[in-house]
């Protein structure tokens, strides 16, 4: 295996060569160039079976370079590196077949595992290239024939029969008989969204599938671990010889390690029980229910034997003492309250995704009654996008339940003080208003009092009254013309200005509006 560094920058050059243990790959020789002229004459006068190239080089770029490999036909797989995530850089890539495409400054665990998949490539292709006919590739591709199998046989959810199972087997030269006993570890794969992102599906998917080959196969090439993605999310399916339990839970142990460690994602394993082939595919529907639904062994290995106990509880909180806590605003005591409730379902083993389930919905309905007793709305308040995140990912473990919980408290005193603050600024606006009604007031006058946006006054006032500063005033006004109609010893003519109306006519014309009256009518009756 030769592989060719191709970089600008010598220092680059430098880590690469430093970092990488080469000959643990089978990485027999390593060249260098620093510029794409240097690096085409290696091509041309050497064996070259992996480039890794940085693409912004100031005398001919590397995807040019890979352009060039791709337009000759040479038999080269390559490994791009550049310092910007571009869009277009990576579409690039993708078109001309690069194996990666990563980001600099490079993580040498991510570096080393890019290489090895695409040392993998190399010798997938030159396997392909020994052999044209089909059943020549056949043979000489024993781990694409197992992969393809347990594929096969993991997508049926019916047992196999057993003789038609033998009869693929012998077709397909496999080393294991149609009565042989495996056991099933269904692995799930949660917060994988950012390493896919800052990875790429392929080599993400690389990483998984190596590591629990490795760790529960034996294997560096995987033969036997099954990849599903789709709506129930990310699934690794593993055959794994049929082995005592505790030495396949500290093989799973491991192999969650080594995603968690490498990809930054959280791996839950359930190992089944041994059964024979035929029946192997049968089970793996209930395995993932098991695993969704057992969420005490969140980022864990676990038997299919230990599977959670369903206790039927109907309530999971003390309702009258979260009540008392929401109102004494102890937020760290409803925590421990839910880490206590937790903790004691989890040490018995009863802590279910179902009991996650009804503490979330206890926790909201305690928490929406606290509101409404405070005078907040709450049907609008947790509609953000992080508050549906949350509220969707809180029955999937105890850790996330603990979070939504955290969120749902902060966020409910929060909008409380809010609320609190445009209630003391609400009465003091109508005290304002009140002792004022004779003047012109208006939103600038307001915000000049107040010291605030006049259309962030007048918005909070609308919310918290349902009516406008004019309205308020209009209804003060007329009360005040009232009260001074109801005296015998104010003039009629008087009552519009103390009222705080300079224009008698327009003063009248809004009594009658209001009263269905005319100043001496009300004054009369």
């Amino acid at each position: 295996m030769r592989i060719l560094i191709v970089d600008d920058d010598i220092a680059t050059v430098d880590a690469i060569l430093c970092t990488i243990d080469w000959e643990a790959l089978g990485v027999e020789a390593v060249d260098t160039a620093y510029s794409a002229a240097q690096a085409r004459r290696i091509l041309q006068n050497g064996q070259i079976d992996l480039m890794v190239s940085d693409i912004e080089m100031p005398q001919g770029s590397g995807l040019e370079l890979l352009s060039w490999v791709r337009e000759r036909e040479l038999p080269v797989e390559c490994l791009l590196l550049t310092c910007h995530e571009r869009f277009d850089y990576a579409a690039s890539a993708v078109k001309l077949s690069a194996v990666d495409y990563l980001t600099k400054p490079f993580d040498a665990g991510i570096m080393t595992l890019s290489i090895k998949r695409a040392i993998a490539r190399v010798r997938e292709n030159k396997r392909l290239l020994e052999g044209s006919r089909y059943g020549e590739w056949r043979s000489q591709n024993p781990r694409h024939e197992e992969l393809s199998f347990w594929r096969s046989l993991l997508s049926e959810a019916a047992e196999r029969d057993e003789h038609q199972l033998g009869s693929e087997l012998e077709a397909r030269a496999l080393p294991f008989t149609a009565q042989a006993r495996f056991r099933l570890v269904t692995a799930c794969v949660s917060e994988y969204d950012r390493p896919m992102h800052e990875l790429g599906r392929e080599l993400l998917f690389y990483i998984l599938e190596n590591a629990f080959s490795r760790c529960l196969c034996g294997q560096e090439e995987n033969r036997r671990v099954v990849r599903h993605l789709g709506s129930s999310g990310l699934w690794l399916f593993i055959a794994a010889d049929d082995q005592p339990d505790s030495e396949l839970l500290a093989r799973c142990q491991s192999a969650i390690s080594a995603c968690a460690d490498t990809a930054r994602v959280r791996v839950t394993c359930c190992v089944g029980d041994a059964a024979p082939l035929p029946m192997l595919g049968s089970g793996l529907a209930a395995m993932q229910a098991l695993v969704e639904r057992s969420v005490a062994y969140y980022g864990q290995a676990f038997l299919e034997s230990e599977q959670v106990a369903g206790d039927g509880e109907t309530s999971v909180l003390d309702a009258g003492r979260l009540s008392a806590m929401l109102t004494s605003r102890d937020k760290v005591a409803v925590l421990n309250a839910i880490k206590q409730a937790l903790g004691v379902r989890a040490a018995m083993r009863t802590l279910s995704e179902r009991t996650l389930y009804l503490m979330k919905q206890e926790l909201m309905q305690a928490v929406y009654a606290y509101l409404a007793q405070a005078g907040v709305q709450a049907a609008t308040l947790f509609q953000d996008e992080a508050s549906i995140r949350l509220s969707e990912l809180a029955c999937r473990s105890a850790v996330d339940t603990l979070r939504f919980a955290n969120y749902l408290l902060e966020h409910a005193f929060a909008r409380e003080d809010e609320h609190l603050r445009s209630s003391a600024l609400t009465e003091k606006i109508d005290t304002y208003l009140r002792k004022h009604y004779r003047e012109d007031i208006g939103r600038a006058e307001l915000a000049a009092e107040f010291h605030l946006a006049g259309e962030y006054l007048a918005k909070l006032y609308k919310k918290k009254t349902g009516k406008t500063f004019k309205d308020t005033l209009r209804e003060y006004r007329m009360e005040q013309a009232k009260r001074l109609l109801r005296d015998p010893d104010v003039l009629i003519s008087d009552v519009a200005a103390e009222a705080g109306y300079d224009n008698f006519s327009y003063f009248s014309t809004l009594f009658k509006k209001e009263t269905g009256l005319t100043p001496q009518e009300y004054r009369r009756g």
